[in-house]
């Protein structure tokens, strides 16, 4: 089993979530694998330091989110690969229950945990594919009249169908993709084109062509969430020609 990191200046990530990881890897027999994209705070040399165990490696060149988990694809030696965020914590069981799980279920390609708020309560990061409209809410639409288009948001982050049961699922987010590694290879790992945002409905709709994508709520892992999209220009502007790309690609669907 490899569990795959990327870390662009997210050091004070990494010291919260390593711990919990160290742990849960342990358990699971995994290695850890990090791509160190152009970090100038410091990361590469604190993770020789503290996690020598860590296999760390530098990529001077300016990489997406896909594209930098690809480097690590291609030298993991686990039979499944784990993408997930550095902004984590992790319980002690996830990467076994979950590998349980795919000894189970050969038909399914990608599993998630439940993804969950610091606090404790859902991430809605379970989707339909997107639409136009879906995005334009979620990214634009004031949030003083959110409240009018609530049923819509809901019905793309599948809350009518809920998060407390399996389910088949569309749209797994990036943040934490549990997947076999002779798959995401044979298919060559993420699309490099999408920089960041996107990358990951895309992979889902690559890998649906032959098996499942599936939520598995229970286990569970943490996620605290940047939202950079929503608060910086750049993420914005990486977001919206992400978006293009997707729809260029898989077709335009407005509502």
């Amino acid at each position: 089993m490899t569990i795959s990191l990327v870390s662009c200046n997210q050091r004070h990530d990494l010291e919260r979530l390593l711990p919990s990881l160290v742990l849960a890897a342990s358990f699971a027999h995994a290695e850890i694998l990090l791509v160190d994209n152009r970090s100038a705070d410091g990361t590469g040399e604190w993770m020789s330091r503290s996690y020598p165990a860590v296999n760390t490696l530098f990529n001077p060149n300016k990489a997406g989110y896909g594209e930098n988990h690809n480097l690590n694809l291609q030298r993991a030696q686990g039979r499944y690969f784990i993408i997930m965020n550095s902004d984590m914590t992790v319980v002690p069981d996830v990467f076994a229950v979950l590998r349980d799980y795919m000894d189970s279920h050969p038909e399914v390609g990608i599993v998630a945990p439940k993804i969950l708020n610091p606090d404790g309560t859902i991430q809605g990061l379970i989707k339909r594919y997107p639409t136009v409209w879906d995005l334009f809410l979620r990214r634009f639409m004031p949030r003083r009249l959110r409240c009018y288009f609530r049923r819509r948001m809901d019905y793309y982050e599948m809350r009518d169908v809920g998060y407390e049961r399996e389910c088949e699922v569309p749209f797994l987010s990036g943040a934490f993709m549990f997947c076999r590694t002779d798959l995401l290879k044979s298919l060559g790992g993420f699309d490099p084109g999408f920089f960041l945002y996107f990358e990951d409905v895309d992979l889902c709709r690559r890998v649906q062509k032959t098996q499942r994508t599936m939520y598995f709520p229970k286990t569970r892992v943490f996620h605290f969430w940047h939202r950079s999209a929503h608060n910086k220009l750049i993420f914005t502007w990486y977001f919206l020609r992400s978006a293009a790309r997707y729809f260029r690609k898989w077709g335009v669907k407005l509502w």
